[in-house]
């Protein structure tokens, strides 16, 4: 990383007219943020709370790779109509401070917890994380099992993708290829390259009125510098969860997969209804990003994990 670092810096030094441009741009389209900003160590932390008075459980979201907070503008809205729900950035993306750490799903769940124990927001929580965000929620769950009951996995990653060794020729290019991609986002972003190209971080189109949000954290030099170090260490990542422990048999998992048809995706999606004894796999016609595009199937499946809850019929071992 200390190599990209200095490419990086080389750049915008010798193309310091388009990093200057870049700079005003990214000051012109500069939006605030939509949650509050919580300080944990020597950075902010982007939440976005959604309140629930008679709320005896919180929903917490976690986006995807590449994903931030407004990921779930046309899902968390809905689900604070019956339960509390937080959802926020990991270090670097939306509004969040980066970090010249590495960053892997452990600090991801060092931060969330952080962030519950100094908002005070208390246990139960049901989990729910969509594609690498299903690395990071099972981590919390597996680390903290006595806080979690229950876990929503939409088309999540599972860490054999990340595993070196797990890889045949075909995964191995395809990693690489990705790798580059984001590198280059990464070292360019301070000139502005991929703000041309029109390649954001993230989402390219969202419903209105989060559109606007693309503009700024989309194009932002920390976004690429995320994604990128999160892509780097996601093997390092993928090792955490392996080496974890066990979730607690008797947990609620519920898996919700999209329509993609490589055999190896198909495979990880079938391993993951063997987490716990209390596992159920809902199949689906849609794509990856199912919270997008099926969103009253996630807002009931999780309606159901609030409702289970109520009813004494999940309950935090």
């Amino acid at each position: 990383m200390k190599t990209e670092k200095f490419i990086k810096t080389t750049l915008e030094v010798v193309g310091f007219p388009f990093t200057l441009a870049n700079m005003y741009v990214s000051k012109k389209n500069k939006v605030s943020e939509i949650g509050e900003l919580v300080k944990i160590k020597d950075r902010v932390v982007h939440t976005v709370i959604s309140e629930y008075e008679e709320s005896t459980c919180t929903v917490i979201l976690d986006a995807g790779l590449s994903c931030c907070s407004i990921d779930w503008c046309t899902i968390q809205p809905q689900l604070s109509k019956f339960c509390r729900v937080i959802s926020f950035d990991r270090a670097g993306y939306g509004w969040s401070s980066a970090t010249d750490q590495p960053y892997t799903s452990e600090d991801v769940v060092d931060d969330l917890s952080e962030i519950l124990e100094k908002l005070q927001i208390k246990p139960p929580y049901i989990l729910v994380g969509h594609s690498f965000g299903g690395l990071n929620m099972r981590l919390f769950a597996s680390k903290h099992p006595s806080k979690v009951a229950s876990l929503i996995l939409i088309d999540a990653v599972h860490e054999n993708r990340y595993l070196s060794s797990e890889w045949d020729t075909i995964r191995r290019k395809v990693h690489k290829k990705n790798l580059n991609t984001f590198k280059f986002g990464y070292l360019t972003s301070g000139l502005g390259l991929p703000k041309l190209l029109k390649l954001p971080v993230g989402r390219k189109q969202l419903p209105e009125p989060y559109q606007k949000y693309i503009k700024h954290i989309g194009y932002h030099p920390k976004s690429y510098e995320a994604v990128f170090k999160e892509f780097l260490y996601s093997e390092k990542s993928a090792l955490q969860l392996v080496n974890s422990e066990p979730l607690n048999e008797d947990l609620s998992v519920t898996i919700i997969s999209s329509n993609n048809i490589e055999a190896t995706w198909i495979e990880h999606q079938k391993l993951f209804c063997n987490l716990t004894n209390n596992t159920s796999h809902i199949k689906t016609n849609n794509n990856h990003s199912i919270h997008l595009e099926n969103p009253e199937l996630v807002i009931e499946t999780i309606r159901n994990a609030v409702r289970q809850l109520d009813d004494g019929v999940l309950a935090v071992i």
